[in-house]
């Protein structure tokens, strides 16, 4: 036999002795796991086992309070559980379910006395009880369980049963799903909020006007930011107070409103039902907080703030649901003291060029800038007053026009008297809009959009700077 050979043999021989030998061991094994099942018997006690389908009602009494759980099937024809006929308490599904299985299927893990007819019952937590559960099926019958204390080691409840003198064990976890009140089960979660299903958002604060955004509707001219929410989707929001037709700049709605309120998180209850909002503040709240979409709106009050262990924790209601909670203030408080002029777009006209007919740039001399577009293309042949000028050079103008900026915020004024400047925007598909430019200082220049008030102004190193370049294209 070659050494080839005979090393394959050796380590085939190898292999199929230790395949023995493992079967042999855990043979072995499963025998002396069977007989010490033999020895030790099963005192597990199954108590109730019916079907979650079959009951009917669970009530449950403690302290001399009932409260009680009734099945719903929801749409997906799941069964679900109503907590004391309350839907607005929002209760987390497998929460309400955790508590009320016990009252259809439930095993003792042991029993504590055989008969307790001769045992002092207080001893256990059972006179009275901790809590008691009356489960009712649709059948007609009943079973009532009795809760007592938890046993010395945490490890189980003690438990009796109606018409049976045994008292019983349970795993803690049980005990303690019975004794959950809705505080204990109630969703503190809050509804996503996109910015894309927007229709409707408005900040009040205490003592201040209100800030409204919605939808434009008839109500307002088309704006010239409608091509601008490719950012995040949607519909464009404008401002409808406090003041009335004002584009919104996106990335600042998000920033200083949207980003906030989503990171809020509701830490803890307060108060499950207050009939008295007075002190939590919550009476005349510091800020109401509304947001809309087209299948659903929430609304927030916040109240008094507080101090706990360095942090600033505020009350906080959510007004389709009677509770109050406790979140902590650094979100809330962002959307304190907003100045609607800070959410609010800062160009004076952001026009798409693919619906600008023309342009008149009305001062001390006058242009007249002409897209002529060339149909079912992109691209144009201008002038500035009949001068073919360089395409690239054009456009160049137009992205300074359309990029002015309102520098700064103004007391709101309406102009008088003849302006400086006025821009106007001819459009293809949508009204006119107008720019006209007053007097401010010696820095700046009022802005009127539309023949509006002046709220803002532009800085005239920026205008100056502008003509002189239009002027140099026909030059």
């Amino acid at each position: 036999m070659s050494r080839k050979i005979q090393r394959i043999f050796t380590l085939s021989l190898t292999a199929i002795v230790i395949v023995i030998m493992a079967g042999l061991y855990f043979w072995q094994a499963r025998q002396v796991t069977e007989e010490i099942a033999e020895e030790i018997p099963s005192t597990s006690v199954a108590l109730i086992q019916r079907e979650e389908s079959e009951v009917a009602e669970i009530s449950f009494y403690s302290e001399g309070v009932r409260t009680f759980l009734t099945p719903f099937t929801d749409g997906w024809g799941m069964i679900q559980w109503s907590y004391s006929g309350a839907p607005d308490y929002n209760l987390l599904t497998h929460l309400t379910r955790d508590k009320g299985r016990p009252s259809w299927i439930i095993t003792a893990v042991d029993t504590a006395h055989e008969n307790s007819e001769e045992l002092e019952l207080a001893l256990f937590g059972l006179e009275p009880p901790a809590i008691t559960v009356e489960s009712t099926f649709h059948d007609g019958s009943r079973h009532t369980l009795h809760l007592g204390s938890q046993t010395a080691n945490l490890q189980h409840y003690f438990l009796m049963v109606d018409d049976d003198p045994a008292i019983y064990l349970i795993n803690a976890i049980l005990g303690e799903r019975l004794l959950y009140t809705a505080s204990d089960m109630l969703d503190m979660s809050l509804p996503a909020i996109r910015v894309d299903e927007a229709e409707y958002i408005r900040i009040a604060e205490r003592d201040s006007a209100p800030i409204v955004l919605a939808l434009r509707g008839d109500e307002f001219p088309p704006s010239p930011l409608e091509g601008l929410m490719q950012e995040v989707g949607g519909e464009q929001l404008i401002m409808h107070e406090p003041i009335p037709g004002m584009a919104l700049s996106n990335s600042r709605l998000m920033e200083s409103v949207i980003h906030p309120i989503s990171q809020l998180r509701l830490t803890e209850l307060a108060h499950l039902h207050p009939e008295n909002l007075t002190p939590y503040g919550l009476d005349n709240p510091l800020l109401e907080f509304i947001f809309r979409t087209a299948r659903m709106e929430f609304h927030l009050q916040f109240g008094d703030t507080f101090m706990r262990d360095g942090e600033e924790f505020i009350y906080v209601k959510v007004t389709d649901r009677p509770h109050v909670f406790i979140a902590r203030n650094d979100h809330a408080a962002s959307l304190v003291g907003i100045n609607p002029l800070n959410i609010a777009d800062r160009f004076l006209a952001l026009v798409n060029i693919t619906d600008v007919e023309s342009i008149s740039i009305d001062y001390e001399n006058s242009l007249r800038m002409v897209m002529n577009h060339i149909p079912d293309t992109f691209d144009i042949e201008p002038t500035i007053n009949g001068i073919t000028v360089d395409d690239a050079d054009f456009r160049r103008a137009f992205r300074d026009i359309i990029s002015l900026l309102a520098d700064a915020e103004i007391e709101p004024f309406t102009p008088q008297g003849t302006p400086e400047l006025t821009i106007t925007h001819h459009r293809i598909d949508n009204p006119d809009t107008q720019l006209r430019f007053f007097n401010y200082n010696a820095n700046f220049l009022a802005v009127s959009i539309d023949g509006g008030e002046a709220i803002f102004a532009t800085n005239r190193r920026a205008v100056d700077r502008l003509i002189g370049t239009l002027e140099g294209l026909i030059q």
